[in-house]
């Protein structure tokens, strides 16, 4: 069904062109950056590394940077840090989501991007506002990964990034979970947050299944 979906599709395309109509490859919108220029994800590190937007920013743990590789087919996005400031899988939840990447979706970790909506270990009642001033640093990581799907880990990661405001209604994000949402140039794979595949193992199963699903699109 796919298939015929993708031929009529294309057959569509090509009328248009016929009729006059050209196609160009898709581009991000640059976000509203505060005057920093980052031409590659190396120049974004230093910047988020030196940044000072965040007066709760714990300088000692410094700043988690995430994995941002460019042509990522995947890119997944938690709301608070996953990996470590040095990059390493530490937990027994980064343990979890690099086993989905390498068992499930059989990709290396080089062909994905692991990024967060918080850039630093942030204390709970100061995360939303956190979040806000982060955000551009986020989209910019985005824009450097290149990944059309992107797995939104928990409702909280999917909130902050779609601005969805539907979420307010109470249940909508369980009626969207593990369904793809167009939202610009990417397409959005909402589903459960790591930790709660962890504190309710039942929630894996259903996971794996919507996993299985989302990678028959790569």
């Amino acid at each position: 069904m796919q298939t015929l979906y993708q031929a009529l599709l294309l057959k569509k395309l090509y009328l248009l062109r016929d009729c006059g109509f050209s196609y160009c490859e898709p581009q991000l919108e640059a976000p509203m950056q505060r005057g920093f220029i980052s031409k590659t994800p190396q120049d974004l590190k230093k910047i988020v590394q030196s940044c000072q937007l965040c007066a709760q920013r714990n300088l000692e743990v410094g700043a988690h940077f995430g994995l941002c590789n460019p042509n990522s087919k995947l890119t997944f996005v938690t709301f608070e840090p996953l990996l470590d400031a040095q990059m390493r899988f530490s937990s027994h939840t980064a343990i979890m989501l690099k086993n989905v990447i390498v068992k499930v979706f059989f990709l290396t970790l080089k062909e994905v991007s692991i990024l967060s909506l918080l850039k630093c270990e942030i204390p709970p009642k100061f995360q939303e506002k956190s979040a806000e001033l982060c955000l551009e640093y986020f989209l910019k990581q985005l824009e450097f990964s290149r990944a059309h799907f992107i797995v939104a880990l928990g409702e909280k990661a999917y909130f902050h990034l779609t601005k969805d405001k539907n979420c307010e209604d109470r249940g909508y994000y369980d009626k969207i979970r593990g369904k793809l949402i167009d939202f610009g140039c990417w397409r959005v794979f909402p589903t459960d947050s790591l930790h709660s595949l962890v504190q309710q193992k039942e929630r894996k199963a259903r996971a794996h299944k919507e996993f299985l699903y989302l990678k028959t699109f790569l």
